[in-house]
């Protein structure tokens, strides 16, 4: 993980490198033969030695040259050799920061964060313009001292204004999986100045916070500026899904298919999610099968599958898919066990064997508890939901009671278990206030309700409908007191 972490550092000080700070590009062709000889295993060791003595004699006096011939080296991770190239090019130039960076490179690569640190804080110093030792540093630092490695990007509004400061720190943020402010550093940049990468990470970004409309925003202007892009296009078509515009979603992927054929499970998923929020199901459906015969090893067409037949109202065979897709997962999410015991009530309310299907539905939960014994009493909470959603208000009454009981006196209570506890006392007291007429039953419930949540609307209609009651009683009392005492009297 660490090798990955500082990977991105040279290869991305390599890219800059090459296309930022060469003064001529003459080096650049004499390298080709080079390099290639250097990838290649079959190099005759006196011609590799002829070519790069040649090389280093012609450009003896261009430290660029040298840094791009040190990051040959790099690249088939003969880092020995690359040093000395680095060293070579900082005595041609002792202020040449890319040489430094290439010595911080090498230090990344082997894991040496602290000596790769010390080398891009020398490239700060003698070469102070060059944004290189900026970002190095900072992806060296991204993740241990976030706020350090945001400070070395935010040195560069000073030394160097012209250089895209706020999509470097949200591109930092992004490696460092801070979404949200990844997101607010990218929507401050120019969108027209961002590179074909950064503009995509930008839209990846967008979606990953939930803002699905401006990712989509940003997919369609990226194809606008990079028509060729099939990052854009398939951008352009997972945002148009996550904002509803399935007709866009379709055409978008329809362009795609053309252009790569149905070759891809994930295009073709997505393709089916947008030609079922158009309605259209069979065809939804047609390309989620083909999803599955193109990748086998891709489950989540059967999930979709399943939610398709749901909407048809083919509860028999959204069952049979979901079924599949939870044997095949073992990862699944409990939001997708959900679904299939939401398909069973469906079935249910139906009037289509209305106990067998909510025992199954209920069987659903029991086998997730059963799987994940921290999840009881989660799985108790849905079991009662499910019933009360479905008017059955006596089991839904004993499922909500062994909910506080799971709950009422445990020490270590989560803020997901607080509300279940708290949807347990509102509804279980509503059942006996509402359904069955037990106000004093119900008193208890509301009680310990607005000890967990004071504002509850229901638990103060209760007391206030209690005050109201006693008040009418107590008026009703003293009115029937008064003839009585007028009798006495006379």
């Amino acid at each position: 993980m660490k090798r990955m972490k500082y990977l991105f550092a040279g290869m991305f000080a390599l890219s800059v490198s090459l296309g930022v700070n060469a003064q001529t590009v003459d080096y650049k062709e004499a390298l080709k033969p080079i390099t290639t000889a250097l990838e290649s295993s079959s190099t005759d060791p006196k011609e590799l030695k002829s070519l790069v003595k040649s090389y280093k004699k012609e450009f003896k006096k261009n430290p660029a040259a040298i840094v791009a011939l040190g990051y040959s080296y790099f690249g088939i991770k003969d880092y020995t050799s690359a040093t000395e190239c680095a060293d070579l090019a900082l005595k041609i130039n002792n202020k040449f920061g890319d040489a430094y960076v290439l010595k911080g490179d090498i230090c990344s690569i082997q894991d040496d964060g602290g000596g790769a640190a010390t080398w891009y804080q020398n490239a700060m110093t003698q070469d102070p313009k060059n944004p290189n030792g900026y970002l190095g540093y900072a992806n060296v630092y991204r993740k241990r001292d976030p706020q350090g490695a945001e400070a070395a990007i935010n040195q560069l509004r000073q030394t160097n204004p012209e250089f895209p400061v706020d999509a470097e720190l949200g591109h930092l943020m992004f490696n460092a999986d801070n979404m949200d402010k990844a997101f607010d550093y990218y929507s401050k940049s120019n969108m027209d100045k961002l590179s074909e990468g950064r503009l995509a990470e930008y839209a990846l970004v967008a979606g990953s916070v939930d803002k699905k409309d401006k990712a989509l925003e940003i997919a369609k202007f990226g194809l606008g500026k990079f028509p060729t892009s099939k990052a854009f296009l398939r951008l352009a078509i997972i945002n148009s899904v996550g904002t509803e515009k399935y007709d866009e979603a379709v055409n978008f992927a329809k362009k795609l298919i053309a252009e790569e054929g149905e070759n891809n499970s994930g295009d073709l998923i997505y393709y089916g999610q947008a030609l079922a929020g158009l309605g259209q199901y069979d065809e939804a459906i047609a390309k989620f099968n083909k999803a599955i015969e193109v990748d086998s090893k891709n489950i989540m067409p059967y999930q979709h599958i399943s939610e398709t037949y749901a909407k048809m109202g083919n509860e028999d065979k959204a069952i049979e898919h979901s079924k599949k897709y939870l044997e095949l997962n073992p990862n699944a999410k409990i939001s997708e066990y959900t679904k299939l015991a939401g398909i069973y009530m469906a079935k249910m309310k139906k009037g289509e064997n209305p106990e067998e299907n909510y025992a199954n539905a209920m069987s659903v939960y029991d086998g997730v508890a059963a799987k994940y014994p921290q999840l009881k009493s989660w799985s108790i909470y849905s079991k009662a939901n499910e019933t009360f959603k479905a008017e059955m208000d006596e089991q839904a009454l004993n499922l909500y009671n062994e909910v506080v009981n799971e709950l009422e006196n445990k020490a270590d209570r989560d803020r997901d278990e607080t509300n279940y506890l708290a949807t347990a006392y509102r509804n279980g007291g509503y059942i006996l206030w509402s359904s069955k007429g037990d106000t004093d039953a119900a008193r208890p419930y509301f009680e310990k309700l607005l000890k967990i949540d004071p504002e509850n609307s229901l638990a103060k209609k209760y007391f206030e409908a209690e005050a109201a009651a006693n008040a009418e009683a107590a008026a009703a009392a003293e009115g029937e007191a008064a003839p009585a005492e007028q009798q006495a009297t006379e």
